[in-house]
């Protein structure tokens, strides 16, 4: 028989990485009340809006036809100070009978507590996931679902979907579903699933222009203008910009710097991986611009950055319409004067 997991009297949930802590709070939430009980035991409060006395007298309530009452405070940081010292003889002698979650981005003015509450309960610090342990937690759900994602498959991911822990969630489940019976899950498998999580971004269209994919890189141009929005890899809705024009120009230049940069450090024999590190870059996005580079001499990369130079000088001075200016950018990159000979 599995040993019941303890329950404490109180927790302080903080950090950054939202999705984790609500993923705890409905594990303790599912752990401690069944649907039937939440009614009568289970309680929210928002730390920036209620008084500190309210909680706490909600907290040294006894629960109704339940073992435990469950009170989250969210926002808990946001609480003025003296309430949170109304709250120090609690955590001497706390309710056996209630578990008290406090959430919040830091501790703000419960830090000088935090002691108090580890020696009768749990502080969890929930730091966003970066790199390696962004691609060690991807490849972890992916695992709960019975397959393995291999690390081509998981870089793109994170390159495409971006390293919000929902959206990865979200795109793991539509992988997984669309992936059949096979245990393993390669780039070939994802490429065309992820594709459809986003719309056409920024870097589709930067992609496009270092592919020399005419067609493509003016139909993404069209649509970010008629739409003013901008779609990066973390945000599916699009920011909306009242001229998305100047972070459209910028990420073009960016896209050329970056070509031009990979092919140099390629050029004296680094790896991809000894150039993802030297440019803090995924060995995915790495061989993506090594692929690009084959297209682009390295005087077709400075004229690439002149050209997007020029349009920039054009725009603040006026000299056209914003949108045909940017049409014909897109042409001129797309058909670079000086192209490697294949």
């Amino acid at each position: 028989m599995k040993k019941a997991e303890t329950v404490y009297p109180v927790y302080f949930l903080l950090g950054a990485e939202d999705f984790l802590i609500e993923e705890e709070i409905n594990r303790l939430m599912d752990q401690i009340l069944s649907p039937a009980e939440r009614g009568l035991n289970l309680h929210v409060f928002d730390g920036e809006d209620e008084e500190g006395q309210e909680i706490l007298r909600t907290a040294q309530t006894l629960p109704m036809f339940s073992k435990y009452r469950l009170v989250l405070v969210r926002k808990a940081d946001q609480m003025k100070e003296e309430e949170v010292e109304g709250f120090v003889n609690y955590l001497q002698n706390p309710s056996p009978t209630t578990c008290l979650v406090l959430r919040g981005q830091d501790a703000g003015p419960w830090k000088k507590h935090l002691a108090k509450i580890e020696k009768i309960g749990k502080v969890v610090e929930y730091s966003r996931l970066r790199g390696r342990s962004l691609s060690a937690w991807i490849k972890k759900r992916m695992e709960e679902r019975g397959k393995t994602l291999s690390d081509d498959a998981a870089n793109y991911l994170l390159e495409v979907t971006g390293d919000h822990l929902q959206d990865l969630e979200n795109a793991l489940e539509r992988i997984s579903l669309g992936a059949g019976e096979g245990k393993t899950i390669r780039l070939e498998d994802i490429e065309g699933v992820v594709s459809d999580v986003r719309v056409s971004t920024v870097f589709e269209l930067t992609d496009a222009i270092g592919q020399q994919n005419l067609e493509k890189a003016l139909n993404i141009l069209g649509k970010v203008l008629d739409s003013k929005a901008l779609v990066f890899r973390k945000d599916e809705e699009g920011s909306k910009y009242d001229d998305p024009i100047p972070l459209l120009l910028g990420m073009m230049a960016r896209q050329y710097r970056l070509i031009w940069r990979v092919k140099e450090m390629a050029g004296r024999r680094n790896s991809a991986d000894e150039i993802a590190k030297g440019l803090r870059m995924s060995v995915w996005n790495v061989k993506k611009l090594l692929d690009q580079a084959k297209n682009f001499a390295e005087p077709s990369l400075r004229e690439g950055l002149l050209k997007c130079q020029k349009t920039d000088l054009a725009l603040k001075k006026g000299r056209g319409p914003r949108e045909l200016l940017m049409e014909k950018l897109v042409i001129d990159l797309c058909r670079p004067r000086n192209t490697v000979r294949k």
